[in-house]
């Protein structure tokens, strides 16, 4: 799919969500010879893990000790089973996936895949697995969804208050401008419930929907798909709060004022924007070199609008804190030639 289409408003209707999917996934079974020999192969492989693992096959709850982890990845190594997932994958996806942010990438081994994906006794088998995936595409597309946004990384809508209390007060020192549109960026928008928070934040600043427009930006197209239908397949609850939250958007006419799109915020430079945040983003797992992070502030503060404001928290990823410092952030956001504000959580930076 292109980095460069234009932003797409939300759609909750079942049918244009069902529609929109069938752009995304391919739906029905996977047929595939090469397919086919990779599962035998670990059909084989699990059934010697079977015979001689020396402790019990996972199920959930179970603590995960190093001894289990090594003697799995010995007898049901990851190294093999992660290819033949690739494969269904680029049979299966209409796009190509950024795997690397995915469990089936950073997981250690076979238990702890299953562990970070919450999954049943019945799915440890991986040959088994692959062939019920392969089989059923509404069976496929939970496990999708379940892989790319995993539970535990679950979202909300006022993950930083005291950032929101700051950004409460500096919307309303600046206000709707006379003229044109009051712009926000979500940008690494995850599953868009920010996205739906700043909307309504400013809303309930007083700003009428034709007088703003907010966008969530992405790289991950399972995310951007979640956030614009509320589509969460493997976890319907979350996909109702989403709904329900941004009814009174919809109620006040503000669904066209919002949108998605696709796009890289290390190379992106369009708009003129009033706030930009990116929260969860700034010196986490993905985006830590400092010579990438760097130029990934200096984009982002160049697509400022003059006093526009940059607003970053993390309330994730600790051990990457103590690589890149708040501190270290805010030396950036000044090369970049912002004015470092107290931002209640996190850093923040104004454009003069």
């Amino acid at each position: 799919m292109s980095m460069h289409h234009a932003p797409l408003h939300p759609c909750f209707d079942p049918v244009g969500t069902s529609n929109q999917l069938s752009r995304l996934l391919v739906s029905g079974p996977i047929v595939d010879a090469d397919l086919d020999r990779r599962i035998a192969r670990l059909r084989e492989r699990f059934r010697t893990y079977c015979d001689t693992y020396p402790f019990g096959i996972w199920d959930s709850g179970l603590v995960v000790t190093r001894e289990m982890r090594a003697q799995t990845d010995i007898l049901l190594p990851l190294a093999e089973i992660r290819p033949a997932f690739v494969r269904l994958f680029r049979l299966a996806l209409r796009f190509p996936p950024l795997l690397e942010a995915t469990p089936l990438t950073t997981a250690g081994s076979w238990l702890d895949l299953l562990e970070r994906l919450g999954t049943s006794a019945a799915r440890t088998n991986p040959a088994r697995l692959l062939e019920q995936l392969a089989g059923d595409g509404e069976r496929r597309t939970g496990f999708v969804f379940s892989l790319f946004i995993p539970r535990q990384y679950g979202g909300g809508f006022d993950r930083y208050p005291g950032q929101t209390v700051f950004l409460k007060r500096w919307i309303g020192q600046r206000g709707a401008p006379e003229r044109g549109i009051f712009s926000v960026l979500d940008a690494a928008c995850g599953c868009g419930e920010g996205t739906y928070a700043l909307a309504r934040l400013l809303l309930d600043a007083g700003i009428a929907p034709e007088r703003f427009r907010v966008l969530g930006s992405s790289l991950e197209e399972i995310e951007l798909f979640a956030a614009r239908h509320a589509f969460f397949p493997h976890d319907q609850r979350r996909g109702e709060i989403l709904r329900s939250f941004a009814a009174p958007l919809f109620a006040a006419g503000a669904a066209t004022s919002i949108g998605f799109v696709r796009e890289d915020i290390r190379e992106a430079t369009n708009g003129a924007w009033d706030v930009i945040l990116c929260n969860g983003i700034l010196g986490g797992p993905f985006l830590h070199d400092r010579q990438t992070l760097e130029r990934a502030i200096a984009r982002l503060a160049a697509r400022l609008a003059p006093g526009g404001l940059i607003v970053a928290a993390d309330r994730f990823h600790e051990g990457w804190k103590r690589r890149v410092p708040a501190a270290m952030l805010e030396e950036m956001l000044r090369k970049a030639g912002l004015t470092v504000l107290a931002a209640g959580e996190g850093v923040a930076g104004v454009r003069p």
